[in-house]
């Protein structure tokens, strides 16, 4: 049985790299010369340095920023779009409709149904994560294609919608593997199947991030409703909420924003709020957004109910920008 949609997103992939350098193909035998303490995409020297990203551990590749990783896998990005687009049906999913159907994407990579992972020939795995959901009287799938680091997602090749059941059959390519859940002290178990040694602690890369610009430090700040009380509103009723999503993103009754680090001009995540007291027992409807590449947009990229006022409080953080006397902020459009 599928799952309940629960979140809203607006990319189905990640962001194209705002460097204008074209990164062009890089051969295998690129992969052997560069040096372990490098980064694979500008050879940049990362030998003592505080930030180095890594995204897989079967070749060990590290780099010096987000954007050489994105630059680095554009050649891979486009050569599964162009795949995916050479067999989407004129008969699934209208574009609006997959827009809408985005934020599946981050359930789908937290707790899918199916993994399928796939050896490529420059010799890392890539998984295919597979969940379906049934919004309405007909079921949907999400497919995410990406790279795992440690059993989590890494990086986010493609990832979309279906109605086909015939393209998820396509999709479901090499071995099907164990979707091994994180643990409940926190931590997170590897996946089965993935292959690769771990990498040695004193040798490892101080920290690891995604291809587009959400990292470690900004996910946390986004997912602080993870803590959820047992007894608060069970995610499979989530979809009796759906119209509190239209309505806290056009009359929040607060919204709140904190910088995702301390840097002048640093992206911020947005927390709207919207109280229903009328519910017994009241209600809280939380939205949490990010900044994007374009000033006037907005990423929603977690949405909620929850009947707990001690978890809204924690998204009372930053500065408040409305609620009460405050003024409205500035416009901005929330996908």
């Amino acid at each position: 049985m599928g799952k309940p949609p629960r979140k809203k997103g607006m990319m189905e992939r990640r962001k194209r790299p705002r460097s204008r350098k074209s990164p062009g193909v890089k051969p295998d035998s690129a992969l052997r010369t560069l040096k372990k303490d490098s980064c694979a995409n500008c050879a940049k020297s990362l030998k003592g340095s505080e930030r180095a990203l890594f995204v897989e551990e079967e070749i060990g590749r590290i780099f010096c920023s987000e954007e050489c990783i994105s630059e680095y896998f554009t050649p891979d990005v486009e050569v599964l779009e162009q795949e995916y687009l050479g067999l989407v049906s004129s008969e699934d999913l209208a574009p609006e409709k997959r827009e809408e159907l985005a934020y599946l994407r981050w359930i789908t990579m937290e707790e899918p149904d199916e993994a399928w992972r796939q050896k490529t020939p420059s010799g890392d795995f890539r998984y295919t994560l597979i969940s379906e959901f049934n919004p309405s009287d007909k079921p949907v799938w999400f497919i995410c294609i990406c790279l795992l680091l440690r059993g989590d997602p890494s990086f986010l090749f493609i990832a979309f919608p279906t109605v086909d059941e015939r393209l998820v059959h396509y999709y479901r390519r090499g071995e099907k593997v164990q979707w091994i859940k994180p643990r409940k002290d926190g931590q997170k178990e590897e996946a089965a199947g993935n292959a690769g040694p771990p990498v040695p602690a004193d040798n490892a890369p101080m920290t690891d991030g995604l291809a587009d610009k959400w990292t470690e430090d900004e996910t946390v700040r986004a997912r602080l409703g993870t803590k959820r009380r047992e007894d608060d509103i069970p995610q499979e009723e989530y979809q009796l909420y759906q119209g509190c999503m239209n309505e806290t993103l056009d009359e929040p009754d607060e919204i709140w924003s904190v910088a995702v680090n301390d840097n002048p001009g640093a992206p911020r995540v947005y927390h709207f709020i919207k109280h229903y007291p009328e519910e017994a027992p009241p209600v809280w409807f939380v939205i949490v957004a990010r900044d994007t590449d374009n000033e006037e947009q907005l990423e929603v990229v977690d949405a909620f109910p929850t009947k707990d006022p001690g978890l809204v409080q924690g998204y009372r953080q930053g500065e408040q920008e409305m609620g009460g006397s405050m003024l409205q902020p500035k416009s901005k459009l929330v996908h």
